[in-house]
């Protein structure tokens, strides 16, 4: 599945999505933090629904896609595993 499959998604649902994680806490030390769970999450939730079925290949899927999530997250330090 490519990125086509998310562009189909409706802002306001993808908004509800994204205020759901950043209402999610995060135990991790925030010094010690260079992607924000709501950019973790998003990416997973991304590459999962494009048929990516493990973690190497949900980070290579984001490398590839950078552009379309940084249309919705800044990702200041790319994605995780990228």
């Amino acid at each position: 599945m490519t990125i086509a499959a998310l562009e189909g998604f409706e802002k306001p649902r993808l908004k509800a999505l994204l205020d759901h994680f950043a209402a999610i806490e995060d135990p991790r030390e925030p010094w010690r933090v260079a992607h924000p769970l709501s950019e973790v999450l998003f990416l997973v939730v991304c590459g999962t629904i494009c048929d990516c079925d493990d973690y190497d290949l949900i980070a290579d899927w984001g490398k590839a896609h950078l552009d379309f999530l940084r249309r919705y997250l800044p990702y200041h330090h790319r994605v995780p595993g990228g």
